[in-house]
């Protein structure tokens, strides 16, 4: 079975241009983006476009690739006091010593619309109800629960650990009574832990890292990663081959990509239904 994110991104969407509509069109999303990149490019407008299509205002603020951390800091203070702002993330990745600075902590965690400052990330690992998670973690827990996974006494194998993907989904899995793998794309014979798995998720980038031998029979597949091999976007496991093998499996592109965007709108609505309180 191929699961077609894009599918149940537009059911999701539909839902949550409803929401908008009682809202009015007092929603308005601010990006962050520091030097240019063309993935980065693509999907800023593919989140744009999505958000404007629900009435949402956007608006992008660009930076040279060598801005100062105190106009970033500027920046963030002015859109935290804002009261047209409803929320705001960095387009990542972001240089290496703007993580190193922390740079997302300079967001309000109130509009953190990718869940990623320390107060927020705090309060998913705790599984606070409530608490924004990263799109994608909610992209990858829309289609678990679409496929109506029951994820108790489940074994999943994640292979990202980031604060991003790995560590917030981890949580949430252990929360709902999985037992959960998480590894990386160094880890020493990962497919031991793939093997074993009735749930995989693979998110590091890399191509063709999770091929059919390290899949079991009927075991779900959620392929998060995303990288180029000769022009063609693809993401970390041979489809071709293992969708063969697995019970469902999300392609690249088509898959979680999709989901992501509009959980990310889902996270911008629900800090403005928080916030009017």
């Amino acid at each position: 079975m191929v699961i077609k994110g894009d599918k149940l991104a537009k059911k999701k969407l539909s839902q949550l241009k409803q929401k908008v509509k009682k809202n009015g069109s007092k929603i308005q999303l601010d990006i962050l983006y520091i030097g240019k990149s063309t993935a980065s490019d693509i999907f800023i407008r593919n989140k744009r476009v999505a958000a404007e299509s629900l009435g949402i205002k956007v608006n992008i603020h660009e930076f040279k690739k060598d801005i100062f951390h105190e106009i970033i800091r500027a920046t963030c203070n002015n859109l935290n006091f804002n009261p047209n702002c409803t929320g705001y993330f960095f387009q990542l990745p972001i240089r290496k010593d703007l993580v190193e600075e922390n740079v997302l902590d300079f967001i309000d965690p109130a509009k953190d619309v990718d869940g990623l400052t320390s107060t927020n990330l705090g309060r998913s690992i705790k599984n606070v109800k409530g608490a924004l998670r990263p799109a994608t973690v909610e992209a990858i827990i829309s289609i678990l629960n679409e496929l109506k996974v029951r994820l108790k006494s489940k074994v999943v194998t994640i292979i990202n650990d980031s604060n991003l993907i790995g560590k917030p989904l981890s949580t949430y899995l252990l929360g709902k009574g999985a037992t959960v793998n998480v590894c990386n794309e160094f880890t020493k014979d990962l497919s031991s832990f793939t093997k074993e798995a009735d749930i995989i998720v693979s998110a590091v980038g890399k191509a063709n890292l999770v091929v059919e031998e390290m899949v079991k029979d009927k075991a779900i597949v959620i392929d998060a990663g995303i990288t180029k091999v000769k022009g063609k976007t693809v993401g970390d496991v041979d489809f071709e081959n293992v969708s063969k093998k697995a019970g469902a499996i999300s392609p690249v592109p088509g898959g979680v990509g999709p989901l992501t965007v509009v959980c990310l709108l889902e996270n911008l609505v629900k800090i403005y239904e928080t916030n009017k309180e």
